[in-house]
C-alpha cells in the first residue's frame, strides 16, 4: 500500500469500477504519543491521548487507528470511542477532515511540530479495549496509537504517561528517559505492549533468567497464597515452553490480570506478556494455569512464529488465514503438554484435555478445520465457531503421535515447531503451506502428509481418533453419569459463594434458597468457590437421596434448608491407558507427557 506523497491512487479490485481512492499520509518523523490516566480522565472514563510529530511541509498527514488488536481476531473499529478530535501546530489550530471511519487527513500550515489530540471513551469490557475505573486504567496500544497511512510500520515512537504521583504503571515497553517515558523501535512494537495505570498489586521474580512480572486489579485479588501459587505454576510452565522452541525471545514477560464481576473471561496474548480476564468467582478455579500456559505459549507460536498470510500485521481491515488451527489449536496442545511436562497436572488432566478435544469435536458439524480459521471474524452460526480450537489440538496431537510413531519416537512435533520458528520467524518471514508440511514430513523421516492434509485439514473427513489414541497407548470411551443440579448461577468474592439468580422451577427453587443467598455446604460438601460445585457433583452423582441438607448465610443468619435431588444425565468422552500397551506405544506417550524422544 506504499504510494507516492501527494498522489491520489487507486486500488486495484476484482473489477475495475469497484476501484476506489486512497490517500496516504505526507511523512512524519519524531513520532511522541501522551496518554492521560490521572484521576480526572478516569472519573469520566475516559483516556486522553495526543500524539505529536515533526513535518518537512504542508502535504496533507493522513493518520489512522487499527480496526482490531492481533491476537483478537473480531472486528472492533477503536476509532468509534474518539471523540474530541483536534489538530494544531504552534498554538494554531490546523484543518482536518475525515477520510473514512477510522481515519482522519490534517493540513500542516508548513514544517514544524504537528499535536493530534482526542479523547478515548475507555469502558469496554473486552480484554482488547481499554477500560476504566476510579483508580485504575488498562489500554491496548491498539485501542488508542494513530499511524500514518501507507508508510509502513518501522518508525519509533515514544509513550509518556501522565497520572498520578502515587499510581503505578505496567508496560513490557523500554523505559525512556525522564518521568513515565517509554519507548520501542517499531508500531508493531508499539501496539503490542499493554498498559496499566493506578492502584494494581505488582510483583515479580526471576524464572529460566527472564524476570516475570504480575500485574493484578484489584490489588487485593493477588493475596500472598494466589502470588506463591501462580510464581510455582509460571516456575513449571516457562521452563516446558522455552523447551520446545530453544530460547526466551523476550526481556521480560508480564502476566496483566483483571478480576471483576464484569469481566468476559479468557485471554490475549501479546509478544511479552498476556492480559486475562477472570471472574471473581473463578479466581481459584482450576482452569486459570492452562489460561497461563496457552497464552504464554503465544508469545512463541503466532507472536513470533506465524503463518506467511499474518506477516506483517495489517491495521486497517480483516486479515484472515486458513492457519488459526495451527496458532490457536496447536497452542491448546502445547499450552496442556507444559502442565504435564512441568509437573503442574499428572497425566490424568492431560488425557481429560484429549478427552475433551474429541468431545467438542464430536459435538460439531463436519467442517474443515482450515475453513473453521477463516471463520472467526464473522461470528459463524452453523455451529462451527472456534472449532479450530479443539480440531486443531487434537490435530496437533494426531501429528506429534504420527511423527514419533514413524521414527520410532526420534522426532517429534516439537522438532517441527522449533525448525519453523529458526528458518522462518528468525529470517523476518511466516511459514507458509508448503513450509509447515515440508517440516511435519522432515520430522517424519520423509512420510508424505499431503494426503492427510487433503482429509482431514482442507477436507471433513472424520478423523482417525481411535486408531492414532492406540498408537500411544491410549483408549476413548463414552461415559453417561446422572448427578445433580443445583438450578442457580453464582459469584464468588472473600466471603464465600453467593447466589446471583434462582432459575424459576429448579432444585435450589423447590428448597427455597434466594437471590443473595450464601451457600455454606451442600450434603458434606464444603462449598467454597466455583470449583466446589463440581465436587458436589461427582460425590452425589447418581445418588439415591432424594433432598440433602443445604447450609445457608442469609444475612446474619445460617440454617439448614432441603434441597430436593435432581438428576440430569451427562454423556463424557473419557480417555485412558490401554493396558498391556505395546513397548512402542508406550515410548510414544511417555515421550509426549516428559518433551523427550529416544
Amino acid at each position: 500500500m506504499l504510494r507516492s506523497l501527494t498522489a491520489t491512487v487507486l486500488l486495484a479490485t476484482a473489477h475495475p469500477l469497484l476501484a476506489q481512492a486512497v490517500r496516504v499520509s505526507a511523512p512524519i518523523t519524531d513520532v511522541r504519543y501522551e496518554i492521560t490516566a490521572d484521576s480526572a480522565a478516569v472519573g469520566r472514563r475516559q483516556l486522553g491521548v495526543s500524539m505529536s510529530f515533526h513535518v518537512s511541509g504542508n502535504a496533507p498527514v493522513v493518520l489512522a487507528l487499527p480496526a482490531w488488536s492481533p491476537g483478537h481476531y473480531v472486528l472492533i473499529w477503536f476509532a468509534r470511542r474518539v471523540s474530541q478530535f483536534s489538530a494544531e501546530s504552534n498554538g494554531a489550530q490546523l484543518p482536518w477532515k475525515k477520510v473514512d471511519y477510522q481515519t482522519w487527513e490534517i493540513t500542516p500550515r508548513g514544517a514544524g511540530t504537528v499535536r493530534v489530540s482526542f479523547r478515548y471513551l475507555a469502558d469496554a469490557v473486552d480484554r482488547a479495549v481499554a477500560w476504566t475505573s476510579p483508580n485504575f486504567a488498562f489500554f491496548n496500544g491498539t485501542n488508542v496509537f494513530l499511524y500514518p497511512v501507507g508508510r509502513g510500520f518501522n518508525w519509533p515512537a515514544q509513550v509518556s504517561v501522565r497520572t498520578e504521583p502515587s499510581w503505578r504503571i505496567a508496560t513490557g515497553m523500554d523505559p525512556a528517559p525522564g518521568t513515565n517515558n517509554f519507548t520501542a523501535p517499531n508500531y508493531h512494537d508499539l501496539t503490542d505492549m499493554p498498559f496499566y495505570v493506578g492502584r494494581f498489586a505488582f510483583d515479580s521474580t526471576q524464572i529460566a533468567g527472564k524476570w516475570i512480572r504480575l500485574a493484578f486489579y484489584p490489588a487485593g485479588s493477588l493475596t500472598t497464597a494466589r502470588r506463591d501459587r501462580t510464581f510455582g505454576w509460571l516456575r513449571k510452565i516457562f521452563p516446558a515452553h522455552i523447551a520446545v522452541f530453544g530460547e526466551a525471545p523476550f526481556r521480560n514477560y508480564t502476566v496483566f490480570q483483571r478480576s471483576d464481576t464484569l469481566v468476559n473471561g479468557g485471554g490475549l496474548e501479546h509478544q511479552s506478556s498476556q492480559v486475562d480476564e477472570v471472574t471473581t468467582s473463578q479466581l481459584d478455579a482450576g482452569y486459570i494455569p492452562g489460561l497461563y500456559s496457552h497464552e504464554a505459549f503465544h508469545a512463541w507460536n503466532v507472536k513470533r512464529l506465524r503463518p506467511a498470510d499474518m506477516v506483517p500485521y495489517r491495521y486497517d481491515d480483516a486479515q484472515p488465514t486458513t492457519w488459526l488451527w495451527v496458532s490457536e489449536g496447536v497452542t491448546d496442545y502445547y499450552g496442556a503438554l507444559a502442565l504435564v511436562r512441568g509437573g503442574v497436572n499428572d497425566s490424568t488432566r492431560f488425557f481429560d484435555f484429549i478427552a475433551g478435544e474429541i468431545a467438542s469435536i464430536n459435538g460439531t458439524p463436519p467442517t474443515a478445520v482450515s475453513d473453521a480459521s477463516l471463520s472467526p471474524w464473522i461470528s459463524p452460526t452453523d455451529g462451527s465457531g472456534g472449532l479450530y480450537y479443539p480440531k486443531g489440538g487434537f490435530i496437533g496431537f494426531v501429528l506429534d503421535v504420527f511423527i514419533r510413531d514413524a521414527t520410532n519416537d526420534r522426532s517429534s512435533l516439537d522438532n517441527v515447531m522449533r525448525a519453523l520458528y529458526n528458518e522462518t520467524y528468525k529470517r523476518g518471514r511466516g511459514f507458509t503451506s508448503t513450509e509447515w508440511w515440508r517440516e511435519v514430513s522432515r520430522a517424519s523421516g520423509g512420510k508424505s502428509f499431503m494426503e492427510f492434509a487433503r482429509r482431514y485439514v482442507d477436507g471433513r473427513e472424520a478423523l482417525p481418533i481411535d486408531s492414532v489414541l492406540q498408537l500411544a497407548g491410549l483408549q476413548a470411551r463414552t461415559d453417561t453419569t446422572r448427578e445433580p443440579r443445583l438450578g442457580v448461577s453464582t459469584a464468588t468474592d472473600s466471603s464465600g459463594v453467593r447466589i446471583s439468580e434462582v432459575a424459576p422451577g429448579g432444585a435450589a427453587s423447590a428448597a427455597g434458597l434466594r437471590s443473595g443467598d450464601r451457600i455454606v455446604s451442600i450434603g458434606d460438601v464444603n462449598i467454597t468457590n466455583d470449583d466446589s460445585f463440581a465436587a458436589f457433583r461427582t460425590r452425589y452423582a447418581g445418588t439415591a437421596a432424594t433432598t440433602l441438607p443445604v447450609s445457608v448465610q442469609r444475612g446474619t443468619q445460617t440454617f439448614t434448608l432441603q434441597l430436593p435431588v435432581r438428576l440430569f444425565t451427562r454423556v463424557q468422552t473419557v480417555v485412558t491407558p490401554i493396558p498391556g500397551a505395546t513397548e512402542k506405544a508406550l515410548r510414544i506417550r511417555n515421550g509426549i507427557l516428559k518433551g523427550s524422544t529416544s
